[in-house]
This record gives structure tokens, C-alpha cells and sequence, in this order.
């Protein structure tokens, strides 16, 4: 069975809950403090691994998953200190951040801002593409779900988070990836169960249209309506600066052998381009 989650608990010897952060596709998300009274985020994975379940099947893939980047090391990838298997269910300690930028991106439109400053949003955006970039070229990794929700502020630094769908790139026919992946993000390919190793700059070319302008450019209502137009259709970039276009579509491209060579090599590209 599950842990109880409650303030004050300890679903791990030494780690005692605090309050929620949180709820996912995926899991839950707790701050605890760790032994030496340290601040950290705990992660419970939805499902029990001892079950025969769909959501046991999430948790098994979110497990191997993890198994595949648990070695990554890199300033700009949020770091876990554990990774365990608690009565079936999967926990994960992890670094605490201060918040996501889908939470910073609220925060401007509540002030009447459509968006993140572009300045401030390309040196974040620099940060996160320089830790997908590390996971492809150091780790032949994609992480196929880059969104605002999983890009978290750390002193005014950006990581990259929440791995449940981290693919090898060997693996480039990956049955299965459509039940995780968030469709608003994701690149053509992996709508016929491929990946490349630019699928996670597309996704990027899509948060950073959607932090700067609060709009994106398919405006599909389900995953049908998404898939035939990332598949099929030409982005609308109405939202963006004239000088940006040209440089998201290039990120957007359906064939991912025609977007830049790298995550930062479009950031960088955006940087050039006057705002």
C-alpha cells in the first residue's frame, strides 16, 4: 500500500514531510526536510510497482527512466539525492526549488504582463538548453517533456526536472511514448513513436513562444486535433517579435534534421535577433 501522506510523516527514516508542492500526470510533490535539517522535495510516483495496474506500468517506466539519468551530473539539471522503492511505491528526493516557470509566468500575467521579459526568459531558456543539450551530447538522452512546469528557478538559474519519460536515443522507435508526453509540446515525431535528438529543442521553440506572449503557436483543444497539427501545420507566430519568427519556425521544422544544430544554438540564435 501507499504511504499516508501527511505533514509531520516520514515515508523515509530521517525525512519528514512538510507540506504538498504539488500534483502531476505523474506523482506528487512534497517539500521534507532531510536529516542535517536540510530542505529538500520528495516525489511520490503514482502507482504501486507491486501492482498490475496502469498506473503500476507508469511507475515501472518512470523507474527506468530514472535509472537512465541518475548518473547525469550538470549545474543545469536538477539533481536527486535518492531514488527508492518504499512497499511498491517509488520515491524520489530531490533538489528544492524556489519555483517553475510556469508558476513566474503567472505571476507577469497577473501583473498585466502577456509574459516573461525577453531578456530575463532567454537567459533561462539558455540555462535549461544547456542542460538538454549535456543529456544528448553527454548521455545520448532526450528528456520528450520539456514544458514550463518541468524548467525550475533555482537562485535566478534555471534546471531541468522531472524525468519520468527520459528516452535513450538508440532507441528511436519508442513504442509507448504517447501515454506520457504532453501533446501541447511535443515534437512530430514522437506522434509516430520516434525521437530525434533535436525533439527537445522543438519543445523548447514552443516555451518560449508560449512564456514570452502567453500564446502558442497550435492551438489544438485534444491530442488529435495537436497531432495533426504539429504533424501537418505551419506554427502560427503571429505572437512573436518579427525578428524571432524565422528563428522558431526554424526550431519548429517537421523534419528535425532541418532545426539547429543544438538546444543553445537556438537560444543563442533568439539572442542575435532583435526583440
Amino acid at each position: 500500500m501507499s504511504w499516508i501522506r501527511e505533514p509531520d510523516t516520514e515515508p523515509i527514516p530521517g525525512y519528514r514531510l512538510v507540506a504538498p508542492l504539488g500534483t502531476g500526470g505523474f506523482g506528487e510533490v512534497w517539500k521534507c526536510i532531510a536529516p542535517g535539517g536540510i530542505n529538500k522535495a520528495i516525489k511520490f510516483v503514482f502507482g504501486n510497482m507491486n501492482g498490475g495496474d496502469d498506473d503500476a506500468a507508469k511507475a515501472e517506466q518512470e523507474f527506468k527512466a530514472l535509472e537512465r539519468v541518475k548518473a547525469v551530473r550538470h549545474p543545469f539539471v536538477l539533481s536527486m539525492d535518492r531514488i527508492e522503492v518504499a512497499n511498491g511505491e517509488l520515491v524520489i528526493v530531490m533538489e528544492l526549488a524556489d519555483k517553475s516557470l510556469y508558476d513566474l509566468v503567472l505571476e507577469y500575467q497577473k501583473a498585466g504582463r502577456p509574459g516573461i521579459p525577453r531578456d530575463m526568459l532567454l537567459g533561462f531558456l539558455a540555462d535549461a538548453a544547456e542542460g538538454l543539450d549535456h543529456l544528448i551530447e553527454k548521455h545520448n538522452l532526450q528528456h520528450l517533456d520539456v514544458k514550463p512546469k518541468n524548467l525550475f528557478l533555482i537562485a535566478d538559474r534555471v534546471k531541468v526536472a522531472d524525468f519520468g519519460l527520459v528516452k535513450h536515443l538508440e532507441r528511436q522507435s519508442c513504442s509507448g511514448i504517447m501515454g506520457g508526453i504532453t501533446p501541447v509540446y511535443a515534437s512530430p515525431e514522437t506522434f509516430a513513436n520516434k525521437i530525434s535528438k533535436h525533439s527537445d529543442q522543438y519543445s523548447l521553440a514552443i516555451v518560449y513562444a508560449e512564456l514570452l506572449s502567453g500564446q502558442r503557436p497550435f492551438a489544438g483543444k485534444n491530442i488529435r486535433q495537436l497531432a495533426l497539427q504539429h504533424m501537418t501545420e505551419a506554427p502560427d507566430l503571429s505572437m512573436l517579435p518579427d525578428a524571432d519568427r524565422s528563428v522558431v519556425a526554424k526550431a519548429l521544422s517537421k523534419n528535425p534534421d532541418e532545426r539547429f544544430p543544438s538546444c543553445l544554438a537556438f537560444v543563442r540564435a533568439l539572442g542575435g535577433a532583435a526583440g
